[in-house]
């Protein structure tokens, strides 16, 4: 029998609103994302087909938060015309899952919760949303022209979508899937955001600098002057350093976000085109387009500390949550190659579609 004149209260004690989590009654068993408390003795619950139902907790027999995984999301772009994105379980290096979403993906972003990812799709300038519980896409967004790199603010208020040709970014409300505005800045290819939420730096390879943005009130306050032809970006987890992979120039500006100063630049291989740094801080991997390799940055001394060679042209990389692995997508191949963190080699590969593009990682609840 349920739980007997129980409060939602007790029930929900280790559980926030918004958990995916599965409910058993005293007749069947739901399963989805909480929605939260609505009075005392009832709780909503959004299940996986979008619709939401009122739970009685004296019904409940048993609630539990879903296990979490530390899944990949790869796109596979086919000479720009592939249609999906694969889904690796990092733990097992293993594909698990097909998701069928735009046309031409390039780039991804997950939640910091896990919930939704968000994949830019060049080809026919949208954004496929899509649900880590059902493994659907729940929403297309129409962006811009040349739909490039996209990030999302660590409180999954806001995503940022840099479109290239247009000119523009596209501002997308996460709650309602919907744009909200944009800001005018030449030529962005790549987006990164501050760990609080309050600043977004984009790359401007036109004007060989780095804007800034109030996310606040998504507007431009300040300008960086960076290497030739900055194309990717990423900032560090303490939200001190982001560092500005410059293709044209083929090194790395570090820039100070104290004070938004360059305080370093790091000679890498040719043509650096996307960059990650582990979730620890410790180090930032390079991408390094025209060398067939990455190079790998200490992040105390800003110096070259290793160089993986790939013997191919790689595409994105994306850490691990715990900081073992680097995955790395390799062009025009059907192959995701693994680098060990710790001693920087490459230790093995996944098979995944033809043509990886961008790749996320993050911690998803799985049934």
């Amino acid at each position: 029998m349920g739980i007997s004149g129980c409060l939602c209260t007790e029930l929900l004690a280790d559980i926030e609103d918004g958990s995916a989590v599965e409910i058993k009654t005293l007749c069947d068993t739901f399963v989805g994302r909480l929605v939260g408390n609505i009075t005392g003795n009832v709780i909503q619950l959004r299940r996986l087909d979008n619709t939401i139902i009122n739970v009685c907790c004296k019904d409940i027999c048993s609630i539990r938060k879903l296990p979490v995984l530390p899944l990949a999301y790869v796109a596979i772009n086919r000479e720009n015309d592939g249609t999906t994105v694969n889904v690796i379980n990092t733990n097992t290096d293993t594909l698990i899952n097909t998701i069928v979403v735009g046309e031409g993906p390039v780039s991804a972003a997950i939640t910091s919760d896990g919930s939704k990812v968000y994949v830019v799709n060049n080809a026919d300038q949208t954004v496929s949303v899509i649900d880590t519980l059902s493994n659907s896409v729940i929403s297309v967004i129409y962006v811009s022209q040349n739909p490039l790199g996209i990030a999302i603010t660590p409180n999954n208020a806001k995503a940022y979508v840099a479109n290239n040709i247009a000119n523009i970014l596209s501002v997308i409300d996460v709650s309602s899937d919907t744009v909200i505005g944009t800001i005018s800045t030449d030529s962005p290819t790549a987006i990164a955001i501050t760990p609080d939420s309050t600043r977004g730096y984009v790359t401007d390879p036109l004007n060989n600098s780095i804007v800034v943005i109030d996310i606040s009130t998504d507007t431009i306050i300040d300008t960086v002057n960076v290497g030739t032809t900055p194309f990717a970006i990423a900032i560090t987890p303490d939200g001190s350093k982001a560092y500005v992979a410059n293709s044209g120039s083929n090194d790395v500006s570090v820039i100070d976000l104290s004070d938004n100063t360059v305080i370093s630049t790091i000679s890498v291989g040719n043509a650096p085109r996307a960059v990650a740094i582990t979730p620890d801080g410790a180090k930032a991997y390079i991408a390094n387009e025209g060398s067939d390799s990455l190079s790998v940055i200490d992040t105390a001394t800003n110096t070259i500390v290793a160089t993986v060679l790939l013997g191919a042209t790689p595409h994105s990389i994306a850490i691990t949550p715990n900081s073992a692995k680097a995955y790395v997508s390799i062009q025009d191949t059907t192959i995701v190659t693994l680098v060990n963190v710790v001693d920087d080699s490459v230790h093995g590969s996944v098979t995944v579609g033809a043509g990886p593009t961008g790749i996320a990682i993050g911690l998803v609840p799985v049934l």
